[in-house]
């Protein structure tokens, strides 16, 4: 690899690293604020990927700078889930320490806004970097980790609804249910 390109690609998964390390202490500092459970659970999943991306990064990076380049390698240190893989856990750990209805508050709601804020961010900034780039595996890479923030996303959607209107996502997570 050209060292101007490997220069490149070491800058931004350095930029990567920052902002996935950012994240995590976002999301720790905010469940260590809530008393809400599923709002900590919530936000303490999501902070164990974020050092799990850490990881993956950061031996992309060491493969990248030893000329050897090995995306199966880096992206088989991160257990990858599905969104409904993230929500099982975090519900059935729920249903056994909750015993009255979880009610949203102001505070975990703009924590929840900035988290989503943050996953929009870290997907359009992996989103660029995967455009730009020419290496197929170096975009595999970049496309791998937009998959995970959309993921992330999306479960801090479905927690805040959740949150704000839980009668209106049993009943849209039982639609198949009602479908069938």
């Amino acid at each position: 690899m050209d060292k101007k390109i490997l220069g490149d690609l070491c800058q931004a998964l350095k930029a990567a690293h920052d902002m996935e390390k950012s994240g995590y202490d976002i999301y720790m500092k905010a469940a260590e604020k809530t008393s809400n459970k599923l709002g900590k659970s919530t936000l303490e999943a999501i902070a164990k990927k974020e050092l799990d991306h850490i990881k993956a990064i950061d031996e992309f990076t060491k493969k990248a700078t030893q000329g050897d380049l090995n995306l199966a390698m880096a992206i088989s240190s991160i257990n990858v889930l599905d969104k409904k893989d993230y929500v099982r856990p975090i519900m059935d750990k729920l249903a056994k320490e909750l015993d009255e209805k979880v009610k949203s508050d102001s505070d975990l709601e703009k924590a929840y806004e900035v988290a989503m804020q943050l996953e929009r961010e870290s997907y359009d900034f992996y989103k660029d970097l995967a455009d730009q780039s020419a290496d197929p595996q170096v975009k595999k890479f970049f496309e791998f980790l937009m998959s995970e923030e959309n993921t992330h996303y999306e479960l801090l959607q479905e927690s805040l609804e959740y949150l704000n209107h839980p009668g209106d996502w049993f009943k849209e997570q039982e639609r198949w249910i009602m479908e069938g």
